[in-house]
């Protein structure tokens, strides 16, 4: 029997919605090996009302390499309103926490991204479009797969509508991945922190409340982020990207007391596969072991029968037991190979995240 079958439960009615996936990518290199060259920007998929979506970026980890980039499939992504909270793991609430921005007019037009460039790499910044300088908003950093060109913030925008600010920041200068391989100085750690800081105070963000995603490369580096920024971030969310020993740049563990993490992953990506194929230390399955044991969940270790079922897909999302303020929930699908499944992924992340924001 399939993991896929062993997952399989009853689904709820948001299933039917969120089940469409992006179809796979094309072949890439492992994460921490150079991958071919070229592709082009995804494409930003339109918001509960199923527009076409899916937008694939395949590709490594290591600076300077390259991957594919490719469009797929229609299936759109479910807006916020529609995505609910059943079945998964409790999050405590928590108070918002103002930033130095709060109160300042924005100098940028609210409901578009706006590029500008922030310490020597372009970024792309959203407000909402009834965006309030009084409010403070939840930011949520989008990191994107290699070789993905520009802009390539996967919808999230729409996914959250007017809850939440929106940051995307480039790779390294000359490089068609973000910088995660096992020897790297990591040189977007500090591209992190000045981009944080020219948000937080330039426009009104929750302090409490940042959190951090990606698909592929950006998926790894947002696994590095929640270990180096652990103390900043409150919450993850991964597609196709994997924890690995580096990460702790030779500390005992990583920064902070824990945060929310929601990964998905398929069983048929080859290219950042679920399970350490190669043996070389690092895998999606290692990341949901490193924030079980990190989060002190009952289930310390991932198996089949481990967690319960959970939304936004109970036929294959899982959420774990005990963690407490920081739930865990990984959705495992078998199928779709390396793609960034926004319409399962995306509102899962917003779901988990949504969980400790104060009411």
């Amino acid at each position: 029997m399939s993991p896929r079958a062993v997952l399989s439960c009853a689904a709820v009615s948001l299933a039917a919605l969120l089940l469409a996936c992006s179809s796979p990518g094309d072949p890439a290199s492992n994460a921490n090996a150079s991958a071919g060259s070229g592709g082009s920007s995804t494409a930003t998929p339109t918001a509960g009302t199923g527009g076409s979506g899916a937008a694939t970026a395949a590709g490594g980890s290591a600076a300077g390499s390259g991957g594919q980039s490719s469009v797929a499939g229609t299936g759109g992504i479910a807006g916020a309103a529609t995505a609910g909270t059943a079945g998964q793991s409790g999050g405590d609430v928590e108070a918002a926490r103002r930033s130095s921005g709060c109160g300042k007019v924005s100098a940028i037009e609210p409901g578009k991204f706006d590029a500008a460039t922030i310490a020597g790499r372009p970024t792309w910044l959203h407000l909402p479009s009834s965006y309030d300088a009084e409010r403070p908003y939840p930011l949520i950093f989008v990191w994107k797969g290699c070789s993905a060109l520009g802009l390539t913030s996967y919808g999230m925008e729409n996914v959250v509508g007017e809850d939440a600010i929106v940051v995307q920041g480039d790779f390294p200068p000359g490089a068609q991945c973000y910088d995660t391989a096992d020897n790297s100085t990591f040189p977007d750690l500090p591209f992190f922190d000045a981009l944080l800081a020219h948000v937080q105070d330039n426009y009104c963000v929750d302090e409490a409340h940042v959190f951090s995603v990606g698909f592929s490369s950006g998926a790894w580096l947002t696994q590095l982020l929640a270990c180096q920024r652990g103390d900043v971030l409150r919450g993850i969310g991964t597609i196709a990207g994997a924890f690995k020993p580096a990460f702790l740049n030779g500390a005992a563990a990583c920064k902070g007391s824990g945060l929310s993490a929601f990964m998905v992953s398929d069983l048929a990506d080859h290219t950042n596969p679920f399970y350490d194929e190669d043996k070389d230390g690092d895998s999606v399955e290692i990341a949901v072991n490193h924030w079980l044991g990190a989060n002190g969940c009952t289930d310390k270790t991932w198996t089949l029968e481990a967690g319960t079922p959970a939304a936004p897909d109970e036929a294959v999302c899982r959420s774990y037991a005990g963690c407490g303020r920081f739930p865990v929930e990984l959705c495992l699908t078998d199928g779709a190979g390396h793609a960034a499944q926004e319409p399962l992924s995306l509102p899962g992340f917003w779901q988990m995240f949504q969980q400790s924001l104060p009411k």
